[in-house]
């Protein structure tokens, strides 16, 4: 498939949820557990599943599909739900944070490693400038090992997942550190019909899940455990080997709802990172799977408390973390020691406490009020960096003690002074507190610092016809950055890097479409790049960004839904030269088509991906290629009753192309082994090849 052929199938077009019949395990949930509605209703069974009375379809809810003008606060803003995750193929869990349109997840090392990501512009490396919430719990990660917003997702368990619900931009009170870009939240499900999955593929994958809920006193007990393994296509197999679990009870208590739940994850592997892609095809690596250096890498093991409280009027969390980290990489292998490789380790080692309190109040028919806090403490024990050789620690280069505090405060205010017009506006100040404590290493140092900043949020829209509605916003957002380098004695780091964001959109909801169109410009006063020596990201010049975003949902009729993104981006550096500005690693567009097909008996999806191609130095000499990926999903579920009786088997068709595009690329110097010095040039990592997974449910 050519680049100039993408354009024409996926231009137009877009994500945000939808309604489809689906087969024997939803519908048999149906009807067990909703009740027929008078002739010509709809009965709703727990906000998804639905049933049209007059024909007894069942019809399963997307949240792609949902009306969302008048409650929308921005045109680029929504959620999915329902069939669009639990029909979608997935290669990774991460792949879960591509209901955002135009988000993109790779990956460039094993699969116990956070995911590059991809959003309107941004190489947002692991997680740095977009939040994620689960269950109100912030995921992201500072000060950490690897990477500034690391934000790991692999111990999710996708049946747990309610629904994603999405936004771009910092136009919202409410979310305050990482969220610059964009912010989604995870909701995990309260309730699940008891059942039992073992999936198996190629390269040694082996997936096993099983849970359900139970009635417990006033409330509802959810227990939900996985285990995965997988060597992967790579000469040093990957033997990931991870455990998850979710433990959750909610109840009614006054007018809201009370979920107290635990989490756990523990999972280890052995990474294969890029490579440099002038070494495949020699005797050192004879093919793209090759791993140069076969002595990395990896554990995680990370432990959350939450509790949550909700109610028209109250928003209440409070949660605790434990974390473990740790990972051997090789990303220049013989740049810095000719002798003795480049080999190092960075590890973190964490508690981590916090919550938020918010009210609501409702002044008159006309306006509405927010308040909140948001506070958190991380109190990391050890976070730094080894020099080691084959795993074994030569020496430390820094290891540090921290302690990192921050309270925001927000509040926020809804007006609809007539009818189909809505303003928002909104004001977040945040503190932050920075302190090191040097524990070994002579690039270890101590210090504290403090830093703060205000941010003002406003938008507006308005229905002008019925289904079609016009948005306008404009926000100021920022991103910590990791503590070491904000208390480092020479040439520190700021230690709140703003920003803003300002974009100008519709919405159409017409009969089975919901069409989306956002004109936006950001600017920010440090981007954070790769560097590939140090295995991290380090502050850099203030960027410019401008781009587009098309997206859409569509669907006929009871069977099919089709959603798709495309979207396009300028990213600058501010004040370079023009032709000397370019902002390496920054995709000029990305792209997405989804179509779903649902029967009682059967169904299938096929999801394509494009990531668009980008600048890997300054002057755009050096360009990545795009990427086209698509992977396909079916399932059989029949609706015999016996044997057969909740019984569902699914195939998954991932990189059903065969594409050898590839999942990350950079440009940066390396030296291997016999090379008198370093060389600069592309270092990649190819996708992984096409394979097939196969599962079995069973329901009861």
């Amino acid at each position: 498939m050519r680049r100039e052929d993408i354009p024409q199938i996926t231009r137009a077009l877009a994500a945000t949820v939808s309604i489809i019949a689906l087969g024997l395990p939803l519908a048999a949930q149906a009807e067990e557990q909703s009740q027929p509605a008078p002739d010509g209703q709809v009965d709703v069974n727990d906000g998804n599943v639905v049933r049209d009375t007059v024909t007894g379809d069942i019809i399963y809810v997307y949240g792609r599909g949902e009306r969302r003008i008048g409650t929308a606060g921005a045109a680029s803003e929504g959620g999915v739900a329902g069939a669009d995750l639990e029909l979608r193929p997935l290669l990774r869990p991460g792949e879960l944070l591509e209901a955002t349109p135009g988000l993109i997840a790779t990956q460039h090392s094993g699969g116990g490693k956070a995911n590059q990501f991809f959003l309107r512009g941004f190489n947002l490396d692991h997680g740095t400038d977009f939040a994620l919430y689960v269950d109100d719990m912030p995921y992201n990660f500072r000060t950490h090992g690897h990477g500034q917003g690391y934000l790991d997702v692999n111990g999710l368990i996708p049946e747990t997942v309610e629904r994603v619900d999405y936004r771009k931009g910092p136009y919202r009170a409410d979310t305050g550190d990482f969220a610059f870009v964009g912010s989604a939240q995870i909701t995990t499900k309260d309730r699940i019909q008891p059942f039992a999955t073992a999936e198996i593929g190629g390269y040694g994958y082996r997936r096993f899940v099983a849970g359900g809920s139970v009635d417990l006193g006033s409330g509802t007990l959810l227990a939900v455990g996985q285990a995965k393994f997988n060597d992967g296509p790579w000469e040093l197999p990957e033997d990931f080997e991870g455990y998850s679990g979710l433990l959750k009870y909610s109840l009614p208590v006054g007018d809201g709802d009370l979920q107290l739940s635990a989490t756990i994850y523990d999972a280890s592997w052995n990474p294969t990172e890029q490579l440099p892609e002038r070494a495949i095809g020699t005797p050192l690596c004879e093919d793209v799977y090759c791993a140069i250096d076969t002595t990395q890498d990896g554990y995680t093991e990370r432990q959350i408390l939450t509790a949550n409280y909700t109610s028209d009027s109250w928003r209440v969390t409070a949660w605790a973390q434990h974390y473990d980290w740790q990972l051997l990489s090789n990303f220049t292998f013989f740049l810095e020691d000719p002798v003795n490789g480049d080999q190092l380790r960075q590890y973190s080692n964490q508690w981590s406490y916090g919550g938020r309190i918010e009210h609501t109040a409702e002044i008159d028919d006309t306006l509405t009020l927010r308040v909140g806090a948001e506070g958190r403490y991380d109190d990391i024990a050890r976070v730094g960096l080894d020099e080691t050789i084959d795993g074994v620690k030569e020496f430390t280069v820094g290891a540090f003690a921290v302690d990192e505090k921050s309270l925001g405060l927000y509040g926020e205010a809804i007006w609809q002074p007539v009818d189909r017009l809505m303003i928002i506006a909104g004001l977040r100040q945040d503190w932050y507190g920075f302190e090191t404590r040097s524990l070994e290493g002579a690039g270890s140092w101590s210090g504290d610092l403090s830093d703060e900043t205000l941010g003002f949020k406003i938008g507006a829209n308005y229905e002008l016809l019925d289904g079609l509605a016009f948005y306008a916003n404009y926000g100021e957002g920022f991103h910590s950055n990791d503590a070491r380098g904000v208390t480092a004695p020479t040439d520190p780091a700021p230690g709140l890097v703003e920003g803003g964001f300002e974009e100008v959109g519709l919405r159409l909801e017409r009969g089975g479409l919901i069409f989306t169109g956002v004109y936006w410009w950001s600017n920010i006063e440090s981007e954070l790049i790769y560097v590939g020596d140090a295995g991290a990201v380090e502050p850099s010049d203030a960027g410019e960004r401008h781009g587009y975003e098309l997206t859409a949902f569509y669907k006929p009729n009871n069977w099919l839904a089709i959603d798709a993104v495309w979207t396009g981006t300028t990213s600058r550096y501010a004040g370079l030269p023009a032709g000397e500005d370019y902002v390496p690693g920054a995709l000029d567009s990305s792209g997405e088509l989804g179509i779903s097909a649902a029967f009682p008996n059967w169904n299938a999806s096929a999801r394509l991906r494009y990531l668009g191609p980008a600048a890997l130095i300054e002057d755009n000499s050096v360009r990545s290629d795009e990427t086209v990926l698509v992977n396909l999903r079916t399932a059989w579920t029949p609706q015999s009753r016996g044997v057969l009786e909740g019984v569902e088997i699914h195939l998954e068709l991932l990189n059903a192309l065969d594409s050898e595009d590839k999942d990350i690329t950079y440009f940066y110097e390396t030296r291997l082994p016999g090379e008198n010095a370093g060389v600069e040039g592309i270092n990649s990592r190819i996708v992984e090849p096409r394979q097939i997974r196969v599962g079995f449910t069973k329901r009861f």
